[in-house]
């Protein structure tokens, strides 16, 4: 399959400018409070990276043996990019420009009213460069504000589900060496999160590290949560602007944590049903500790 790249810079994709604070209604965003993704530097990944050969041995042992030799530098036309995604409008994909060995996956959905653009955006910012973030369309509202000004959603769970499975097929047949095997971690924003619980239910394997910002805790009932640890699900992070957000995600969180799955709250104070400003920051505090143990995020994570 023949995939093409535009670049999300100037002329290519949707507006990167805004990251909205709702997600229903017709307001316009305010401008982010973070630089935007397309700012981020594109310099290759460390020099350590690049594998290079062992030094010899004293004499009379052996040599240690060559280590692999790093990938080529991965390259884009702009850091964040369209992908091309067979039966589905193109998602947007955060690129991790210059890396030279296989890098992880994380999967970002958006809310109702939302764009991809903005999540793409935004977890490229949270995660560091250094990672792919994918970031699936779904499907264009009628009650969009304007013909330029386009707002997305997902029909239902199966329908995003499909797409997702969609997606990472076309990024893996792009980037076939640079894509590290595994599992993916799962990222959604109120709709986003809330239809990442079912899909989490029916493939835990692929999903076993969570992020929900803003919807999903109340979707983790006693069954959810059980099926969940016993597929070999691992972390979960729970993100919030809104106080009755925290106090939901604190009950499944207790759940979690006693079916055997470690589970955190953040909050961000102040900042409504919003997965940008102070929810970004503490989620991105947390990030670490949600990834940790996992080899393939370094060196995007500090030990």
């Amino acid at each position: 399959m023949a995939l093409a790249l535009a670049s999300c810079g100037s002329g290519g994709c949707d507006s990167l400018s805004r990251v909205p604070a709702e997600t229903s209604g017709s307001v316009a965003p305010p401008a982010p409070t973070t630089q935007p993704a397309t700012e981020v530097a594109t310099s290759p990944l460390s020099t350590q990276e690049a594998a290079t050969e062992g030094p010899s041995g004293a004499a009379g042992e052996p040599s240690s043996p060559p280590a692999p030799k790093g990938l080529p530098p991965l390259t884009a036309p702009g850091a964040l990019v369209e992908l091309p995604v067979e039966g589905h409008a193109p998602a947007v994909l955060a690129v991790p420009l210059g890396a030279t060995r296989p890098r992880p996956v994380v999967l970002a959905t958006h809310g109702n009213f939302d764009r991809p653009e903005w999540q793409c955006q935004v977890w490229r910012e949270i995660v560091g460069p250094e990672v792919f973030v994918l970031c699936p369309r779904g499907k264009a509202r009628g009650d969009s504000p304007a013909p330029d000004d386009t707002r997305f959603t997902y029909a239902n769970n199966q329908a995003l589900e499909k797409e997702i499975r969609a997606g990472l097929d076309a990024l893996r047949a792009l980037y076939p060496e640079h894509v590290a095997e595994g599992p993916v971690v799962y990222t959604g924003f109120s709709l986003g999160a809330i239809m990442g619980v079912a899909i989490m239910g029916r493939d835990p394997a692929q999903f076993p590290r969570m992020i929900l910002v803003e919807g999903g805790s109340e979707k983790l009932t006693a069954g959810a949560v059980s099926a969940f640890a016993k597929a070999g699900g691992q972390r979960v992070l729970f993100g919030c602007g809104q106080g009755g957000c925290v106090g939901s995600s604190n009950a499944a969180a207790r759940l979690l944590e006693k079916a055997g799955v470690a589970a955190r709250v953040v909050h961000g104070k102040g900042v409504g049903h919003s997965y940008d400003g102070a929810v970004a920051t503490e989620v991105a505090g947390a990030f670490g500790w949600l990834v940790e143990g996992d080899a393939r995020f370094a060196p995007s994570v500090a030990p």
